[in-house]
């Protein structure tokens, strides 16, 4: 039984009446479902708070510290979600026709209350109206849903729920299964964010996962009356290892917020940092750039191959080339942020000023057939684009009006340190026979 089960009891809650359109998960097709869709939830967060961190240029403001800690988190919660479908037999699925498109609801959530996330450029009414939307406080006496959710907490719920009544049903034996394809992932790093992943083998591992996600913010409510009753019960600001040899949090560090208090923080603030003038929800056919167009699309690919290792990281295979570290890490941490804040000042228009916009925003489509092979040329041909708008402006006729900036060195010099580096996984791909 979780946690949370066992305080309610402790403290004479009333069970909470289910809603009417919930279904209760009592297959196992429909519980590895539902895992498949916790990852794709926290999967749709990620490239809205990333579109929105990119667009901040003071990098040490507290509105990016805050945002960048929350996709730090979400990358958490994915790889634990991951380890509960790997750990009931499940593979995780983080390409092709799951990837999400955006705008867009979060899979299988209400339409009526929650939040049409898309890619903006960060402010404080975004921060307000999207992402604490998405974070939305869930009411303790709020019910499982597992579609047509409310709140995410409420989904986390439902997958609690549903793997008690499965272990009931049908045994832990025949619930915790060894997938031979699929393998779970405790070995990630987060820095001093987001916690220690649980590798799923048994009721309590599994509750424990989900409980690990739920603590940092998905739900979180007034620390008095939250969906797990002791929030900010063990989110803290630094994750190390203590002096007794476990792995935890350290004792008198400040309590992290939940993810809705972060970013009401933010909201609530007197400034807000400057940001880069991009277009939100950006579309490739409404560029007019043949640069920006190059830019988005080598973004594009380096995403998808990114993913494509992700996926991989989850599998026997992946595992043991070390994708996550050898070749998704390195996109996620190095080449794709770069790359983002290049096409992040590029117009979208040929005769457009960067220092005034509109400018181009990555669109994070997924690249059917992605490769590093294929990445390697789109980023050379963007290159090639950038080298030819780089002329100084001195040689244009001095009858001719101003012309705008084109690209600065530096963003040529930054595209080359991108180049070498995709060498580099590549050539690592290539030794791991993944294909990539």
């Amino acid at each position: 039984m979780t946690e949370q089960c066992l305080l309610e009891r402790a403290q004479g809650k009333a069970a909470a009446p289910l809603s009417v359109a919930y279904t209760p998960i009592s297959t196992l097709p429909d519980l590895r479902a539902a895992a498949q869709l916790a990852i794709q939830v926290e999967f749709t967060t990620v490239p809205a708070y990333l579109t929105a961190l990119y667009s901040i240029t003071d990098k040490g403001s507290a509105a990016y510290q805050a945002l960048r800690s929350v996709v730090v988190e979400e990358m958490f919660h994915l790889n634990q979600a991951a380890n509960i479908l790997v750990g009931i037999g499940g593979q995780p699925k983080l390409t092709g026709s799951v990837v999400p498109v955006y705008p867009a609801y979060l899979p299988s959530a209400s339409t009526t209350a929650t939040p049409y996330v898309g890619l903006y450029r960060a402010s404080q009414a975004v921060f307000r109206n999207i992402f604490m939307a998405i974070e939305t406080p869930a009411p303790f006496t709020a019910p499982p849903q597992g579609s047509d959710y409310q709140t995410i907490g409420q989904l986390y719920k439902a997958l609690s729920d549903g793997i008690e009544r499965c272990v009931d049903q049908y045994g832990a034996d025949k619930v915790f299964v060894e997938n031979p394809a699929a393998e779970q992932r405790t070995d990630i790093y987060l820095g001093k964010f987001g916690g220690k992943a649980v590798k799923v083998t048994d009721l309590d591992s599994a509750q424990l996962g989900i409980q690990q996600i739920v603590q940092q913010g998905e739900g979180a409510v007034n620390p008095t009356h939250p969906l797990v009753p002791q929030q900010p019960y063990g989110a803290y600001e630094h994750y190390g290892a203590r002096t007794d040899g476990t792995y935890g949090p350290i004792l008198g560090t400040p309590y992290e917020l939940s993810h809705y208090y972060k970013f009401l923080r933010v909201a609530d603030a007197p400034d807000f940092p400057d940001t880069l003038p991009i277009v939100s929800n950006p579309r490739v056919s409404d560029f007019t750039n043949a640069t920006a167009v190059q830019a988005v699309k080598a973004f594009n690919i380096g995403y998808s191959v990114m993913l494509q290792s992700l996926e991989a990281s989850f599998t026997k295979a992946g595992g043991a080339a070390d994708s996550y570290f050898t070749l998704a890490l390195p996109l996620m941490h190095n080449q794709l942020p770069t790359l983002a804040n290049l096409v992040m000042q590029l117009p979208v228009f040929p005769d457009g000023d960067p220092t005034v916009g509109p400018n181009a925003a990555p669109t994070f489509e997924y690249v059917e057939g992605a490769s590093f092979d294929g990445f390697l040329a789109a980023l050379q041909a963007l290159d090639k684009l950038l080298a030819g708008q780089g002329l100084p402006a001195l040689l244009v006729a001095p009858v001719a009006p101003p012309a705008p900036p084109g690209p600065a060195p530096k963003h040529r010099e930054a595209l080359h340190g991108v180049i070498d580096g995709v060498r580099t996984l590549k050539s690592r791909s290539d030794a791991t026979g993944l294909g990539l």
